[in-house]
């Protein structure tokens, strides 16, 4: 009886990376990989989000979703890939999500400011990981003043 007990434990506690591999797992694989043969072709005619992005970069990224298409190729779910490819799979898409997100926050944003005072404007040019951060702090400097209350109006 403990030995049946013992063994059904350890049974679940192999299982348990898989399940939590699955938990990761794409919703939808055949979208998603149509997401990303459009997403390749895109960085291959070097247009939309990928236009900016440098060759060795972008030839990486290529080579990343090309990997990623021909794991998933006639599969119609995460399920249909052995467990190896599924943690490749997911990786590879950790990978490639985390290229485009850089090249986005690399992303050159530029406006016209009038500085208080003055009737000339300049143009402020910030990247989109700057502009953002920007915001962070000046959103954790208001939450800051709004928590310290009267006990910093002597700052």
């Amino acid at each position: 009886m403990r030995l049946n007990a013992a063994l059904v434990l350890f049974a679940a506690l192999l299982a348990l990376p898989v399940a939590r591999a699955n938990d990761t797992a794409p919703a939808d694989l055949p979208a998603i990989r149509a997401q990303q043969v459009e997403f390749r072709q895109e960085a291959l005619a070097k247009q939309g989000r990928f236009k900016d992005v440098e060759e060795k970069q972008r030839q990486e990224l290529v080579a990343k979703q090309t990997r990623f298409i021909d794991l998933t190729e006639g599969k119609q779910s995460f399920a249909d890939l052995s467990p190896a490819d599924q943690v490749e799979t997911v990786n590879t898409l950790e990978w490639i999500k985390a290229a485009i997100t850089r090249a986005e926050d690399e992303r050159l944003v530029c406006e016209r400011t009038k500085v208080v005072g003055s009737n000339r404007s300049t143009r402020v040019c910030r990247t989109v990981a700057e502009r953002r951060e920007e915001r962070a702090e000046a959103e954790k400097a208001m939450e800051e003043r709004k928590m310290c209350g009267a006990a910093c109006k002597g700052n």
